[in-house]
């Protein structure tokens, strides 16, 4: 059975021979991210302060990490009728898709968007403002959704006419969640975002493809209006904050969990008997005899001051647990080995 086989049985709860994994600290990945290219130049590699092709500044530490954006070029709306809209048809942004096609193998093909409509949206408007403009700009805050979700549209159908069905899901990044709730009610996530998620959810499984988000913090109660939409593989990587007992009893079985062992706290700060015994629960509670659950690691480790060593532990326990063959012999050869992900390619490149 390929490795696009095995993720594809997980996700449709079909009894995969053995866990799908995502590992590339050990060179381990059953999934192949592809993207596109910024084509003003920007990329996730960037150093000090860049603007990407939204007119966002991005600023990075000396510590390595993805940046945040700092610069919102729509925070006035004054700006708004005259911005300049990024070209989704740029020839620039698609100029390797091609050859990154060619390299999955047999590997399961993620096309991935990056950031979703609401981190796009809060990157444009600034994240205060955007939040107090639900209520006092709502139309404006309709206008710019529309405006991302169709760039990001007509970017999937390019991507899906140059693949030729060699991508099986697109994966997008909104977070949503602070600590202990979400950034918004339900009932706003239902006016501006859900109708929009569905047909963004709609359009990749037309295409015979599958929705994927990664989404961080307490999104507990959002996961139920994403699954209305059609998401079918959620990844999660706070356990502890999202609760595994209550997302246990919630959602396992109605949707593919990808998850890691959690990254605020037992990842970078357990004992590996910890991180060991979260890894296991974590497919006992949130994996189903038939699938549901691909395991990850962490690919910013440096960031949140994760080492090697606790993500081989990771990829030991979920390895050992899922039945992945051969793993102590991965561990006893191994590099890190950046084969599968799309930061590490690009970054590499």
């Amino acid at each position: 059975m390929t490795r696009r086989e095995i993720v594809e049985r997980a996700i449709t709860f079909s009894k995969p021979p053995r866990l799908p994994m995502k590992f590339d600290v050990v060179g381990v990945n059953d999934c192949y991210d592809v993207w596109t290219h910024d084509p003003t130049g920007w990329t996730w590699a960037f150093k000090g302060r860049a603007a990407d092709e939204w007119g966002c500044v991005w600023e990075r530490t000396e510590v390595s990490n993805t940046g945040q954006v700092v610069g919102h070029p729509l925070q006035d709306w004054s700006r708004l009728a005259g911005h300049q809209w990024p070209d989704p048809d740029d020839p620039r942004r698609y100029r390797d898709f091609e050859e990154q096609l060619a390299g999955a193998e047999d590997r399961f093909v993620m096309f991935c968007f990056g950031n979703g409509i609401f981190e796009r949206l809060h990157m444009l408007h600034g994240m205060t403002e955007t939040l107090m403009d639900f209520y006092a700009e709502p139309d404006r805050i309709h206008e710019v959704i529309e405006r991302v979700l169709d760039h990001h549209l007509r970017v999937f159908r390019n991507c899906a006419r140059i693949a030729r069905g060699r991508m099986h899901a697109a994966a997008m990044a909104d977070d949503w969640g602070m600590q202990d709730r979400a950034f918004i009610s339900p009932e706003l996530f239902r006016q501006f975002f859900k109708p929009r998620y569905k047909r963004w959810f709609d359009e990749i499984k037309a295409a015979g493809m599958h929705p994927w988000m990664h989404s961080c913090g307490h999104v507990n109660e959002l996961i139920e209006e994403l699954i209305d939409c059609g998401l079918e593989v959620i990844n999660l990587q706070q356990p502890n904050t999202v609760g595994i007992d209550e997302i246990s009893r919630r959602y396992r079985g109605r949707i593919c969990f990808e998850s890691i062992v959690d990254t605020q706290s037992t990842l970078p700060r357990g004992g590996y008997e910890e991180i060991r015994a979260q890894a296991h629960r974590l497919l006992d509670e949130w994996g189903t005899p038939d699938g549901g659950f691909i395991a990850s690691d962490y690919n910013d480790a440096e960031a949140i001051g994760v080492t090697t060593d606790r993500r081989r532990v990771m990829f030991a326990a979920f390895a050992e647990k899922g039945g992945y063959p051969d793993h102590q012999q991965i561990l006893e050869r191994t590099q890190d080995a950046l084969v599968g992900h799309s930061w590490g390619r690009e970054a590499s490149a």
